[in-house]
This record gives structure tokens, sequence and C-alpha cells, in this order.
């Protein structure tokens, strides 16, 4: 019986515990439900009232109040900090490194050692180095007494038909300028080509001058429609047009040049004088030019260079023998430890002078002709704050060849910089201060003026009060008045609403990662403006300015 009793007591608990799990489960459904309705109605609602207000086409009166303002537009960017004037520690061929006594991002002093050296190895490359020096002074002089003549002579007879070195000019610039000091004409003669099939070989032909001097002439060859005409070298000049005629016939005319020319040339010196001059007969031997400062021959200061470098390596062997280790040529910071006596024996470390730091920066083709060597720039870097550092551009490559542009910055090295942070950059390229500035959306434009409205009727929604404005310097908000505008003047025009404007008005948020307004990182080129909202959008009866 009593059995009976517990069995039924803990039936009827059973239920009690389903019922009420039952109720639980219906009120969270409940909940769910009303809240599915009400963000359902809440999506329509918004769908709806955005479609109605923010529909394609809508828009909105504004007006703005003239002012005055900076503008600037500046070309922009980012990259890494790099070191500069890094330099790499040696030691001469030979030499042996015992030990590297730094690590990368040590700091050292000037004259600090680096590295100890075998003794023994040293001691051999300074023998060795000896008897190469001894080898070179011996080379030198023999070659003391070769020098470079002091004078330039033909070779061979001819007529000279220019002359392009001058007194006091550089033998060597004269020759990249014009490929020679003079040119002569070997044979005799010179020669115009003209288009013609009226003429054969051996044909005579009358060649008339510029100044209608008339010289026989003799056709040395005629084919494809050309003809080559030969006429005396006694006389014409270089490049002057003669007309040629056959029996009164005028065929064609042409610009004369050297049947078969021999250019003089040179390599070293200064002109001291020119003894010939154009047209004038010369014969081998003949002096043309006379030089001076032609100082001893290519090979002799060829082995002068080699021996200064040989004295520059005497003196750093002997400064490890002294001293027994690689110094630091300067005070800074180790930027790499370089030292593999399988790979490079003679490289110990890379050297920081920690002075300045560059930044390279990929500059857009519509930007890199507005950017300029010494131009400033202002850098912020996010790992050490809001607070700008002024830079310099200090390299521009505009050749394109990886496909962009690039310019390097150059600024003082702080005491927290450190290679592979990243920089901000932005370049003023053009400014004006104390402007009249107006918002580009205010600004109306057709193929033949600029203008603004100066009023806004609200009862019949029109603008009016046409004003002619001359732009000046277009940013990418605000475009400065040259005329046509003063502070105080009210100018109006429409703004073209977005969805950004709903939820602004309505104070919902807009900004934050991922969230409803999340807006797009600039682009590279802007200005820096005066401050202040400026709205977004079009404009009645005109196109964008700038």
């Amino acid at each position: 019986m009593e059995q009976r009793k517990d069995d039924a007591l803990f039936e009827q608990l059973g239920k009690n515990k389903k019922r009420r799990r039952r109720k639980v489960l219906f009120t969270i459904l409940a909940v769910v439900l009303v809240l599915a309705v009400v963000l359902t109605g809440l999506v329509i609602y918004l769908r709806r009232t955005v479609r109605e207000r923010f529909a394609s086409g809508s828009s909105q009166v504004q007006s703005y109040e003239v002012k005055t303002g900076t503008l600037s537009t500046v070309v922009s960017g980012s990259g890494t900090l790099a070191e500069d004037g890094l330099e790499a520690v040696t030691v001469p061929e030979g030499v042996e490194v015992t030990k590297v006594l730094v690590k990368a991002g040590d700091t050292v002093a000037e004259g600090q050692i680096l590295a100890t050296v075998d003794a023994a190895s040293v001691h051999t490359a300074l023998a060795s180095l000896q008897e190469s020096l001894e080898a070179l002074d011996k080379q030198i002089s023999s070659a003391e007494s070769d020098t470079v003549s002091s004078s330039v002579t033909t070779k061979v007879a001819g007529r000279v038909k220019q002359v392009f070195a001058q007194k006091g000019q550089a033998v060597s610039d004269c020759m990249v300028e014009h490929g020679a000091l003079a040119v002569l004409s070997l044979d005799g003669y010179m020669a115009v080509t003209l288009q013609t099939d009226a003429l054969a070989p051996g044909d005579a032909v009358t060649v008339t001058r510029e100044d209608g001097t008339e010289l026989d002439g003799t056709v040395e060859r005629s084919a494809g429609g050309y003809a080559t005409v030969l006429v005396t070298d006694d006389g014409p000049a270089v490049g002057e047009t003669v007309t040629v005629s056959l029996e009164g016939a005028v065929l064609g005319s042409g610009a004369l040049a050297i049947h078969e020319p021999l250019a003089i040339t040179g390599y070293a010196g200064t002109i001291q004088s020119v003894q010939v001059s154009e047209n004038q007969r010369v014969y081998k031997g003949t002096g043309l030019f006379y030089l001076t400062d032609t100082a001893t021959s290519v090979a002799y200061d060829s082995l002068l260079r080699s021996r200064q470098e040989q004295e520059q390596t005497l003196l750093e062997l002997l400064a490890l023998r002294s001293s027994g280790g690689v110094a630091a040529p300067f005070a800074g910071s180790v930027y790499t430890v370089d030292y593999d006596e399988t790979l490079a024996p003679s490289a110990v470390a890379t050297l920081s002078p920690d002075e300045k730091m560059t930044v390279t920066l990929t500059v857009d083709e519509s930007d890199i002709l507005s950017l300029a060597l010494g131009q400033e720039a202002e850098l912020t870097l996010s790992s050490l704050g809001d607070d700008p550092f002024r830079g310099t551009v200090t390299e521009l490559d505009r050749t394109g060849a990886s496909g962009s542009y690039t310019a390097v910055i150059t600024l003082d090295k702080a005491g927290n910089m450190l290679p592979g942070m990243t920089a901000s950059v932005s370049i003023r390229i053009s400014g004006v201060e104390n402007a009249v500035l107006i918002p580009i959306e205010a600004l109306q434009q057709t193929r033949s003026r600029s203008y603004v409205y100066t009023s806004y009727d609200e009862e019949t929604e029109t603008f009016g009060g046409e004003v002619d404005v001359t732009v000046g310097l277009t940013g990418s908000t605000e475009v400065e008045i040259l005329s046509g505008l003063e502070p105080g003047m009210t100018v109006y025009y429409t703004k073209e609403l977005t969805i950004f404007d709903f939820f602004a008005s309505s104070g919902m948020p807009m900004g934050g990662s991922g969230g409803i307004g999340a807006m797009p990182s600039g682009s590279q080129r802007g200005n820096g403006g005066s401050g202040g909202e400026r709205p977004q959008g079009g404009f009645p009866g005109g196109k964008q300015g700038g």
C-alpha cells in the first residue's frame, strides 16, 4: 500500500516538472516570435522610409556663407622606415677575423673594436701589399714620360669641311657633343641625293648653289628612283641646299653632304688654338689643333689611382696591426653582423650612424610630376603617437621601371624610431592662404563659364542670383574663388542625399569597424582645407568642379 502511494507521488511530481518545462519553452517561443515580428516591421519601416526620403535624384538645398581659409593640395601615402647612411665594415683581403665582439642592435662608439683579427694574417697581407706597391712604382716610373701629344695632326690629305672644336673647349666635351673635333673631305667631292628617274650614272648636270653660283656635277649612281650627284668640295658647305638641273630642266634639290668624310678625334686636353678653317686644304702631318692640360697618359693616371687605393689599404692594415682589431669608423649602432668565414670572410658588420631614416613612397603617375627634390613632407607614425615629424624629398624615380614611381623621404631619426615601422606621409605640392573658399558642390560649370547661385526662392523652389566666378586651386572638398565672391556672401546649392545622411539625422551610429556607414580609406591625393564639415553631393545646372 505505501509503495503504491510513493509511486503515485513520484508520478505526479514528474508530470508537474514536464508541465513547467513546456510552459518555459512556450514562453521563450512567444518572446522570439514577438521579437521577429518587431524586427520585421522595423526593417519594412526603414526600407520604406529610406526609399521615400532617399530615392535616386532626391536632394536638399544647402546654403553656405563664404569664408576665407587655407587650401592645400597634397600627395599622400605610406611606407616603412629604413635606416639611412648604412656603411659596411670590412677587413682587407687575406686578413682573418678571429672573433666578432658585437651583435645586431648594439650601440658603438667611434673607434670601438668590433672584431679581433689574426696578427699573423695581417703581417702576411702587409708584406704582400708592399711588394705590390713596389711593382706599381716601377710601372709608374716607366709611364711617367708617356703623355698625350700637345697637338692634333692629320695623317692624310684632304679638305677641312667642318670645324667643331673652339679655343678653350675641353676635347672630351667637344667629342661628346659633336663626335669629332673636325671633319675632312678625302676625295674632293660633296654629294647630293634627289628623287628622280631622269638621270643615269655618268650624266653631266648643273648644280646651282644657294647664292646662284652654278657648278658642274656628275651623276655617281641612280637606282630605285633616286640619283646621287657629285660636285667639288672646294666651296660648297655641308648642309647647303642645292638644285640639280639637266639641260635647263630642274630635276630636284637636296642638302649637300661630304662624300668621303674623315672625323678628326681626341680624348684629352683643352683646345689652346685652332690652326685650320673650313674649306682649307690640308696635307699629311698638318697641325689642326694645339692642346694644353694634356698631363699624362690614361695608363699613367690609372696606375696612380691604383696606387692610391693600395696606399689606403696599407693604412688599414697598419691600423689593424696597431689595435689588434677592426674599429668602428663612426659612432652609431650595429645594423647587422655580416661575418661568415665561408661566404664573405672580409665582411664584419654593417653600421648605422643613427642620424637619418628614409621612407620610400609609391607615387601615382598623376602626382609624380608635381613632386620635386627638397619639398617638405609631414610624417606620422602610429606606433609613436600622433605628433608629426618633418622630412624632405631627397630622391625621385620617374622611370616607372617597376610599374610605378617612387619618392624617397628623409627625416631625422628620433630615439624610438625602428626600421620597419609604418609611416604615413603627406607632401604639400601647392597651397594658398587667406583664400575665398566654397564647397565644390556649390560651383556650377558649363563649357564657357563658372558661376554660383546667391539666392533661393523656397516657394517656387528655384535658384537665382547667378554670379560668374573665376576658379583657382581645387581640392577634394573645396575650391578657391579668385573673383566674383567676397567673404560674408551666401551661396546656395543642392546636396544629394544618401543613406549616410539618414543615419546621421536619426542619431544612429555610422562609423565603426564593419558597422553601417563604415567609410573606406581616402585616396592618395587630397586637400588640407580650412576645416569644418563639407556636405557631399550634386548641384543643379552644372557639373562638379575640380
